[in-house]
């Protein structure tokens, strides 16, 4: 039997949970994503081994979201934002 979450109102996702990570996006401004997706490029990408599209899987992966496709199905506005800033933290 599938456990109840009374956090997301469904179905327990267990380890693949991002409820946190979802709320601490929502709370963050888009200036503010911007200013540490900024800082984890500087730190990750130090000798250039790296591409940005791993980098940025990498933040996220940190802040907590496990599944970027399954969030941009069920909550297209926070992907959206999060699309935003990824594209203006790229343009230094």
């Amino acid at each position: 039997m599938v456990q109840y979450c009374v956090m997301v109102k469904g179905p327990c996702r267990g380890k693949s949970c991002d409820f946190w990570a979802r709320v601490k996006i929502r709370k963050l401004t888009v200036n503010e994503l911007i200013t540490d997706i900024r800082e984890h490029i500087k730190k990750c990408n130090k000798d250039n081994s790296m591409s940005i599209n791993e980098i940025l899987r990498i933040y996220w992966s940190e802040v907590g979201m496990h599944d970027l496709d399954k969030l941009c199905y069920e909550e297209p506005d926070l992907c959206a934002k999060m699309m935003d800033a990824e594209v203006k933290a790229q343009i230094l």
